[in-house]
């Protein structure tokens, strides 16, 4: 009769680390640490740079192109002459000033509407006036709006009633002129709106004003 016999395995001998490896090893560790410690920004120990600091696109988003070289910063900007005086050599350079109205107040009661008024304008002027102006002077345009009372609350001046005597006395010049630079706790609309929907806007003042 035939057995099988099984042979227990030998353990294997345990191999310990040298003195010399484990110093060397200690010795990697705190000069990586030394390392984060002393390196400033976001990310100290950067294994894989270019995936944290990269050109990152959407998908079908246009190329992100780079600002000129020597390019500064510039605080407003006009889409037309009216707005901005031009910058000369008696000016300070771009980055060191404030843009500033080209025309007061008073000079822009001459400037006269320039687009015309038809259906097809007021039908889009409405639509500029219902996304950017009802949410604080109210869908009806006489001021009545949740904004209006967070301002009536607060002690700040509230939205204008565009029905009244102070907004009816004002040419259409100087209402553009409010719409593009601002007035008050108004902020300016040069930069969201195009010029001809600023002047769109004037045209709903006025059809609130009625005949």
């Amino acid at each position: 009769m035939r057995r099988d016999v099984t042979i227990p395995a030998s353990p294997r001998p345990r191999v310990s680390a040298s003195p010399r490896l484990r110093l060397s090893a200690s010795a990697i560790a705190a000069l990586a640490l030394l390392a984060a410690a002393c390196t400033s920004g976001q990310y100290p120990l950067d294994l894989f740079p270019e995936m944290h600091y990269q050109a990152s696109q959407r998908r079908l988003e246009p190329d992100r192109l780079a600002p000129p070289e020597g390019a500064v910063p510039f605080q407003g900007r006009s889409s037309g002459p009216e707005l901005y005086g031009p910058t000369s050599a008696a000016t300070p350079a771009p980055a060191e000033r404030v843009a500033q109205p080209a025309l007061t107040f008073t000079e822009a009661a001459t400037l006269q509407n320039p687009v015309p008024r038809t259906p097809d304008t007021m039908e889009r002027a409405r639509q500029v006036f219902r996304v950017n102006c009802a949410l604080c002077h109210g869908q009806d345009g006489h001021g009545q709006s949740v904004v209006a009372q967070y301002f009536a609350q607060a002690g700040f001046v509230p939205p204008v009633d565009f029905a009244s005597q102070r907004v009816r006395a004002r040419a259409d010049g100087q209402l553009y002129w409010i719409v593009t630079n601002g007035l008050g706790n108004m902020p300016p609309f040069a930069n969201l709106l195009a010029e001809e929907e600023r002047w769109m806007v004037v045209y709903v003042i006025r059809e609130v004003q009625g005949p």
